[in-house]
């Protein structure tokens, strides 16, 4: 028998297991039977509700409190509240803090706040909590003060939900952020940064995903009242990005040196004529997958053409075109992109008049797919049409390098999905070893 084995029941509880995490506790259970009598590893503690005040919170908080007392172990905790009334909120509190105590790996803490009033603030332990290795919080509350002796050495992914920064004598944001030493994933949804107290930068010299999803409002005052300010971006390490905002008038700073895949979405409603996506351009020169999701991030980047950089290393490019939209956003990163293998659209661009054979100015002839590389061209939405069958025509003649053409169609009839079948297959290609696939019903 080892060392530490050999002491007390007592000693080894108050000065060894007390401090365990659930992982390291679970472990331990495997090594002696001595060691898997003293201590048991939960697998989680979870609580649902409408109201705080039901009588079975109060039940459930009794309950981890017991659990904590007896030296469990807890894996995950989650507490999930349709509101909270102010006579709870210590009942909360003390909920989170049995759960830090339990050496906690995974929490949740989803609060639904109603109003512009939120007094409830976070125990201070939340920030200091050694244990957790996925922090999942919301929604709607405000976090105003990081601890000084904040640090959350084992935490790699931070999810918050409609959460308000509001730090005074310092930004709590970029604080939180440095108490993260570990931290590879960050995620924030319904960002609304412009309500926050910030430096307006996401910095992190070892983040590795960050996804930042707004929350949009339909109110016009909404608009007027606030400023939406420009937003830096410090991130060296960065593999991964989901960017999800108004569009601002320039990006100071866009440090993504390690960019592999990025997903963008933009709205117009904030676009001036000062616009300049500029050092977004250069942040994304190293991107390897690009996924843009609407026709207004597409539009976007028609501002930056003549400034655009060249993705010498993208690979992958999903662009959302519409039929009556001009494909000048599409042209700049084709023609910016000699390494490009897979091209997936939405829609092609074409009219329904008369004149159903007319190539768009934009298009000039789809000349520039001349000395496109696209191996694989992907065409989500197609119905057929007479002018979409000209267009796929011009750009068969025109891909040299094209393996597959793969068209998604939305038809109902099997003697439509039949013609437009043979239509397809009996396009001209430049390339001789394009193949053309038709699958049936669109896809995202």
């Amino acid at each position: 028998m080892d060392m530490i084995s050999s002491l007390p029941d007592d000693l080894i509880v108050t000065h060894i297991v007390s401090f365990l995490s659930a992982k390291a506790a679970a472990c331990l259970m495997c090594t002696s039977k001595k060691w898997a009598n003293l201590l048991t590893v939960l697998r989680s503690a979870a609580y649902v509700g409408c109201y705080s005040f039901e009588p079975r919170l109060k039940n459930f908080a009794d309950e981890l409190a017991s659990a904590r007392d007896a030296i469990h172990r807890l894996r995950r905790f989650s507490l999930k509240l349709g509101s909270l009334d102010f006579a709870q909120y210590s009942t909360v509190s003390d909920c989170l803090r049995d759960a830090f105590k339990c050496g906690v790996f995974d929490l949740e803490l989803d609060v639904n706040f109603e109003g512009d009033f939120i007094d409830y603030s976070l125990p201070s332990e939340i920030f200091t909590c050694k244990s957790v290795v996925k922090m999942k919080l919301g929604s709607g509350f405000v976090i105003d003060i990081i601890p000084s002796n904040a640090l959350l050495p084992a935490l790699k992914t931070l999810l918050l939900d409609s959460v308000r920064f509001d730090g005074i004598g310092g930004c709590a944001f970029t604080r939180l952020l440095s108490a993260c030493p570990v931290l590879e994933e960050l995620v924030i949804d319904g960002f609304n940064c412009e309500l926050w107290n910030w430096s307006h930068t996401v910095s992190s010299q070892i983040l590795r995903r960050l996804t930042i999803r707004r929350a949009y409002s339909e109110d016009e005052d909404y608009h007027q009242e606030y400023e939406f300010e420009r937003i830096s971006f410090d991130t060296p390490s960065l593999a991964y990005l989901e960017y999800d905002d108004y569009i601002h008038e320039e990006f100071p700073v866009v440090n993504l040196d390690s960019l592999v895949e990025a997903t963008l979405n933009f709205s117009l409603m904030t676009a001036s004529d000062e616009t300049d996506p500029t050092n977004l351009f250069k942040g994304l020169e190293n991107v390897q997958i690009l996924r843009l999701d609407t026709v207004d991030t597409m539009q976007v980047f028609e501002a930056g053409i003549d400034t655009a950089t060249v993705f010498e290393n993208m690979s992958h490019l999903y662009m959302p075109t519409e039929a009556d939209v001009c494909w000048d956003g599409l042209k700049v990163f084709v023609t910016k992109s000699p390494n490009l293998k897979t091209l997936t659209i939405e829609a092609l661009h074409y009219t329904y008049d008369s004149d159903e054979k007319a190539v768009c100015e934009c298009l000039e002839d789809y000349s520039f797919l001349l000395t496109c590389p696209v191996e694989i061209l992907k065409i989500t939405q197609f119905d057929g049409y007479v002018g979409e069958m000209v267009q796929v025509k011009h750009v068969l003649e025109k891909l040299q390098c094209l393996v597959l053409l793969e068209v998604h169609v939305q038809a109902t009839s099997d003697e439509k999905k039949l013609q437009i079948l043979d239509d397809l297959s009996m396009l001209p290609r430049v390339s001789s070893k394009c193949k053309v696939e038709v699958k049936f019903g669109y896809t995202n």
